[in-house]
């Protein structure tokens, strides 16, 4: 199959996919429409980092020692001596 322009497949502009038909709100409410979900505030931990890099040393919040690699503990970031495994 020969490479085709994308011209070849784009359309007139009748302006007819622009405007909304009859059946648009048929299939549910839109994003903007729905209530805020209370769950959206609060971080989903399942999908936190539990360790950190950072090209310049960063100090510990525990030890204060400046290191480039930390690991979550609670809800801090410390060095690895800091880390309770």
């Amino acid at each position: 199959m020969p490479n085709r322009s994308l011209d070849d497949f784009a359309g007139g502009d009748d302006g007819a996919a622009d405007e909304p038909t009859a059946d648009a709100d048929a299939d549910g409410p839109d994003v903007a429409d729905a209530p805020a979900d209370s769950a959206a505030d609060t971080p989903d931990v399942s999908t936190l980092a539990t360790y950190r890099w950072t090209p310049e040393a960063t100090p510990c919040p525990q030890c204060g020692e400046s290191v480039q690699k930390r690991w979550l503990d609670g809800d801090e970031y410390v060095c690895l001596d800091c880390k309770d495994w």
